[in-house]
């Protein structure tokens, strides 16, 4: 039996669905069972109502899990409460890594993130990689002190071994965590579609069936206290949205914003959202995070998980694809 906390997320419906696909038992540990995707919630898995800060809830997941996938966590640029990210993305890991070890799981796979390793111009580099900061934003933070946490204790303490997806892309819901999506709506429906800084700035983008294939392969795979850089195709924003203009038909310009005008931006955006609790479509954390590379090697995770990188061409069609549909769906809900 796997545990898979988050499968109303991004990335955790993804493995969801590929657990059903494969024919798999599975259990998941979601607040909100209603917003499974339909073809999982009708394939019957086991479902624990819960948050993955209640132990009581966590508790109950974990009873007779061989194996745990733990991609549930805060990912949001901006919270009311900046220490939920702090409880969710690492309290919340350490109970589960607790709670599944005392339950006798035989793996946990923790989802980390790319931002947790810092930001990185030599894609050459992987796994070494430490994030000592300055911080951009509290889930930044959050997520570099969890694979922290893990390297100093939680890896010589529990079965575990963490994942380290880059920028993930493809099909999946329209989650916070879906930053590429966002960024194919803005370009095709905005007025006027922007992004920060020059375009340059290299990210390493992840198809998100790689990273599903890669999780599942950890699990028959992997050894505790290990580290797997699930990174993608490095390159940059301007490359990205040269390949979005020709898989959308769509080629409109797209305006650079200065990083200091972004940051000015995104500080009145903010202050709106403190005013009316409306999430922020920009803040001054995510301008910082836009001044820099994020490209990583992925060679570990290719030699010993099979992980496979798909080019952008071959990959954002998917992804583009998802995004229209959404768009579609929306529209059709609309009174």
């Amino acid at each position: 039996m796997v545990l898979l906390t988050g499968a109303t997320g991004y990335l955790g419906s993804q493995i969801a669905r590929e657990l059903v696909r494969r024919g798999e038992p599975f259990r998941v540990l979601v607040r909100d069972p209603s917003r499974l995707p339909f073809d999982v919630a009708a394939a019957g898995c086991d479902v624990v109502t819960g948050d993955v800060c209640d132990p009581d809830a966590v508790a109950r997941a974990v009873r007779g899990a061989r194996f745990v996938i733990h991609t549930a966590a805060l990912v949001k640029m901006w919270a009311r409460r900046q220490s939920d990210f702090r409880r969710v993305n690492v309290e919340g890991l350490k109970l589960l890594c607790q709670a599944a070890t005392d339950a006798g799981a035989e793996r946990i796979v923790y989802t980390s993130s790319f931002i947790a390793l810092g930001p990185s111009s030599d894609a050459n580099l992987g796994e070494a990689l430490r994030h000592t900061g300055p911080f951009s934003n509290e889930y930044e933070q959050s997520k570099a002190e969890a694979l922290d946490w893990l390297r100093r204790e939680g890896f010589g303490r529990y079965p575990v071994m963490a994942l380290v997806p880059g920028v993930i892309y493809g099909p999946g819901p329209f989650t916070e965590g879906n930053l590429v999506g966002g960024m194919m709506y803005q370009y095709c429906f905005k007025i006027m579609p922007a992004i920060v800084g020059s375009g340059k700035q290299r990210w390493s983008f992840a198809h998100n069936a790689d990273v599903v294939a890669a999780h599942l392969a950890a699990l028959e795979k992997a050894e505790a206290g290990q580290e797997y850089v699930l990174g993608g195709d490095n390159r940059s924003l301007n490359d990205f949205y040269a390949v979005l203009a020709q898989i959308s038909g769509r080629r409109r310009p797209v305006r650079r914003l200065p990083f200091r005008v972004a940051k000015l931006l995104g500080g009145a955006d903010v202050a709106v959202s403190i005013a009316t609790g409306h999430p922020p479509t920009l803040t001054p954390g995510v301008v910082e995070i836009f001044k820099h590379d994020w490209v990583y090697s992925s060679a570990k995770a290719v030699r010993e998980l099979g992980y496979r990188i798909t080019p952008l061409e071959a990959g954002l069609p998917d992804a583009f694809n998802a995004m229209m549909d959404h768009v579609k769906g929306t529209e059709r809900a609309k009174p």
